[in-house]
């Protein structure tokens, strides 16, 4: 029996891995199309206004994951921005929209890999936070137009630092010419 063991274990291992490979190949177009459903909902959220999203050229050392030109049916209405920072306890997506005057149209916060602390850090997702930062049509400033999260610093800290950047990358894009 103990001379037969190893092989038994070997099949056991080869199915286990088959049927984990078959899993996978399975699923992973379906969570594909659900995370692309995800980010187009995430984009109309804080830019209702736009009737479609052209995705633009990023460069590397912006920082930021990707942005999109929200557009209407004539014109650019402003841009949506996303970016993934560190938090207290693992990555924060950050998605802010942003119009072509310099306003905050609306902004998310989470993604997939959200783990911030339950109760503390987890309050940078509620619109009690949020919703500082909406109608702002100028570079949000720590402790001046906006505020952090009491006994969640570093969650909202980060949040803040990326919508920042953001914001700083909007003005690069449009020269800094938007109407404030």
């Amino acid at each position: 029996m103990k001379k037969h063991a190893w092989l038994i274990l070997t099949l056991i291992a080869l199915i286990a891995g088959l049927a984990l490979a078959a899993t996978n190949m399975v699923t992973a177009g379906p969570i594909e199309q659900q995370r692309i459903q995800a980010a187009k909902e995430a984009r109309t959220a804080v830019f209702p206004d736009a009737s479609s999203f052209e995705e633009m050229q990023t460069d590397t050392d912006t920082g930021l994951d990707s942005i999109y030109e929200a557009k209407s049916e004539t014109a650019t209405l402003g841009y949506v921005l996303q970016i993934t920072v560190s938090g207290y306890a693992g990555p924060i997506e950050i998605i802010v929209g942003i119009d072509t005057g310099g306003m905050i149209t609306g902004l998310t916060v989470g993604g997939s890999d959200f783990a911030e602390t339950a109760g503390l850090g987890t309050q940078v997702k509620g619109t009690a936070f949020t919703d500082q930062f909406v109608g702002l049509s100028e570079i949000p400033t720590l402790n001046g137009n906006v505020d952090t999260i009491s006994g969640a610093t570093i969650s909202s800290s980060a949040v803040i630092n990326g919508i920042i950047r953001c914001y700083q990358q909007w003005e690069t894009i449009t020269g800094g010419n938007g109407a404030r």
